[in-house]
């Protein structure tokens, strides 16, 4: 059973942000994807103007203290609801820290594959056990979060993209659906169980350039396996338009925000060379990459670039392995 608009929104899930995320809602607007809020003070002869970013940092700030969600899994935990109630903080956390490792702490290649296997097969077990099996349509996908609960980014990347062919098509469609929700959550865009979305605030507040920077920054942390994809890349070069294209509609010049990975710097030349719609689909393969209009004259430096991309990924992970600590260790099932 794969994931669907139908299906999630009969367990209590909204899927608006993944959807705008994974450039697959057609009529979706990125102008607003949740309720504005506005609050006004007075009293003061001193006023503070306060920079997008800044009072995006005000608003978590803000949550956090109004939901006690400040803890170890930050403002978000309620997104992320589990069927035991307890805190799913490594995904929560995972929206403002998405390099952040826990369960791939120490681990690079392979073993984040089957480390993260190992985990959901003890959470399969200890539902199994409990009497009540792990239900795909469970309320809110409480299920879902359940599952995947303790996968940090990396691991969930490991999920989404089969890594090892351990992986069965409903597991990597539920790690890709909550990606999308952390990467819409990052850029203000509401995702998450309907119950919950009433407080929810975008903290840009409508501005789309800034919407977008937050939307590189998030990519730009994800780990190293993550930007070894076709899709990130390309989803990367497409933001970086897209926010340099909102900065210049504000009347101001866009930051210089080139990403360092090989394939995307690729692919933001040839959509800066069309000036097409990239998000119209966003290919997942370099010979899909290929076949795309926008990306006509770049083929022949693509499988160079890709390979180059891939040594890089691989490199990266290794070193990111070692320089992570271990203290994630006590917590890997036996």
């Amino acid at each position: 059973m794969s994931i669907t608009a139908t299906n999630a929104q009969a367990s209590g899930f909204s899927l608006k942000a993944a959807l705008t995320v994974l450039g697959t809602d057609k009529g979706a607007s990125a102008k607003t994807a949740a309720s504005q809020a506005a609050s006004a003070s007075g009293g003061s002869a001193v006023f503070v103007t306060l920079s997008v970013e800044a009072q995006a940092f005000m608003a978590t700030a803000t949550k956090a203290g109004k939901t006690g969600n400040g803890g170890p899994a930050g403002p978000y935990a309620a997104y992320f609801p589990t069927r035991d109630g307890k805190p799913a903080t490594a995904l929560a956390k995972a929206v403002s820290d998405p390099g952040a490792v826990s369960s791939s702490a120490g681990l690079s290649g392979p073993a984040i594959a089957k480390d993260a296997r190992a985990r959901m097969d003890a959470q399969y077990e200890a539902m199994k056990a409990s009497g009540k099996p792990f239900d795909f349509d469970s309320f809110e996908g409480r299920d879902w979060y359940s599952l995947m609960g303790d996968l940090d980014r990396r691991s969930l990347e490991a999920v989404r993209s089969n890594a090892g062919g351990h992986f069965s098509k409903q597991e990597q469609d539920i790690a890709q659906s909550i990606m999308a929700q952390q990467e819409g959550l990052a850029m203000g865009l509401y995702s998450g169980p309907i119950s919950q979305e009433a407080s929810f605030t975008d903290p840009f507040r409508g501005d789309e350039a800034a919407r977008m920077k937050a939307n590189l920054t998030f990519l730009d942390a994800v780990g190293p396996e993550e930007k070894t994809s076709t899709e990130w890349a390309t989803r990367r070069a497409s933001a970086q338009v897209s926010y340099e294209i909102h900065t210049r509609e504000k009347g101001d010049e866009p930051e210089k925000l080139e990403s360092d990975n090989p394939l995307a710097t690729l692919i933001k030349q040839a959509m800066d060379r069309s000036q097409s719609d990239p998000l119209r689909h966003i290919p997942k393969t370099p010979d899909e990459l290929k076949t795309q209009a926008w990306f006509k004259g770049f083929e022949p430096q693509l499988d160079a670039t890709v390979a180059q991309n891939v040594a890089q990924g691989i490199a990266q992970g290794i070193a990111l392995a070692k320089a992570s600590t271990p203290a994630a260790d006590s917590a890997k099932p036996a």
